[in-house]
């Protein structure tokens, strides 16, 4: 796995510090995105116009996310636009077919959470894990090249996982989800703190983000028309890629035209209900292992034959508590040879 350590005591500095160090990979991988923004309509005009009206939206809501972007930028030598979109990347792609990220998390003996993270097999060298300190509270996790934050756990114990959903109201020009994990890991405290900032997120792609914390943990639904905190299934949250909320699931789209979002979340139901017993975040993972014999796909493994836009993988598996948190290369099924990197405490 590569791992960067970004500083800075502005936002600015620390795009800058970021833009330096991730250059090179965003610019072997920019034409990668722009085949997949052209393969659901965007032509490349439409992708960096559309990324600058994402940006004007993030300036609009936290103007310091706007600024890090355009050290980002500097830094990196690439225009505002591409960038922007990078940080845009999932609003952009919302038409597109595909396969995305499950998760599990429980409320008891403790809060804990782990998801699996699934992209295209070509961008599989586009992430890296993150060390991000200077300004804010200092978090550290897995993003990809470009874009600010994803998946992740700060020095004050809160963290963050994602699974995308799909509504008929989802559009790009709003403020981009990374925008909105990034705010979370980079200022709340608590529990409450994220869930302020959650429910204050005009977003454009519809999302279900949960939060550990050390005063609990929480699962939340965004869409543009609204939000929904969910209640637990017992001890449990477990989510695949389409609404659960009565409150949102009128406009639910499968996540583009995901053919098992359905399947896994009845298989993740079959799970919790044996009451596994969990001594740590990490005996989560096991319960996100997906094989032929399974009647849901969690673990994504491409075929060759697969051509880009198609060949979904699942690149690295991610587990934590309000004290710790391991980033693990690969799917579940590779837990036992993987590459793991985990951060704990209060790192400097």
């Amino acid at each position: 796995m590569i791992r960067y350590d970004i500083h800075g005591s502005t936002p600015r500095e620390r795009g800058i510090d970021r833009g330096r160090q991730v250059g090179g990979i965003v610019r072997e991988h920019w034409g990668i995105h722009q085949v997949l923004f052209r393969a659901v309509g965007r032509s490349d005009e439409a992708t960096l116009a559309l990324g600058l009206a994402s940006l004007e939206a993030i300036g609009d809501w936290w103007p310091e996310a706007r600024e890090e972007i355009e050290g980002v930028a500097e830094g990196a030598g690439l225009d505002l636009s591409i960038v922007a979109a990078l940080n845009a990347r999932t609003e952009l792609l919302i038409a597109a077919d595909g396969h995305e990220c499950t998760s599990v998390a429980m409320n008891a003996p403790y809060p804990a959470q782990v998801q699996t993270w699934d992209w295209h097999r070509e961008l599989n060298r586009a992430w890296h894990v993150q060390r991000v300190t200077g300004h804010g509270i200092a978090y550290a996790g897995l993003t990809e090249h470009g874009i600010l934050a994803k998946i992740g756990r700060n020095d004050s114990g809160v963290g963050i996982i994602i699974s995308i959903l799909s509504h008929e109201a989802d559009a790009p020009g709003r403020v981009p989800i990374h925008a909105v994990s990034h705010r979370v890991l980079s200022q709340a405290r608590s529990l409450a703190e994220a869930r302020e900032i959650l429910l204050s997120a005009p977003v454009g792609a519809s999302t279900v983000f949960t939060v550990v914390a050390p005063d609990g943990i929480g699962s939340f639904e965004l869409s543009p028309v609204g939000a929904a905190e969910l209640d637990p299934l017992g001890r449990w949250y477990i989510h695949s890629n389409h609404f659960i909320s009565p409150e949102l699931s009128g406009g639910s789209q499968t996540f583009r035209n995901d053919p098992d979002s359905e399947e896994r979340l009845l298989m993740l139901r079959e799970r919790i209900a044996r009451e596994p017993q969990i001594r740590s975040a990490a005996d989560l993972a096991p319960m996100l292992h997906s094989g032929p014999e399974d009647i849901g796909n969690i673990c994504c493994v491409p075929t060759a034959d697969q051509p880009l836009g198609r060949a979904w993988e699942t690149q690295a598996t991610v587990w934590m508590t309000a004290a710790e948190m391991t980033i693990s290369a690969g799917s579940p099924r590779d837990l036992a040879t993987a590459e793991q990197i985990r951060f704990a405490g209060r790192e400097e």
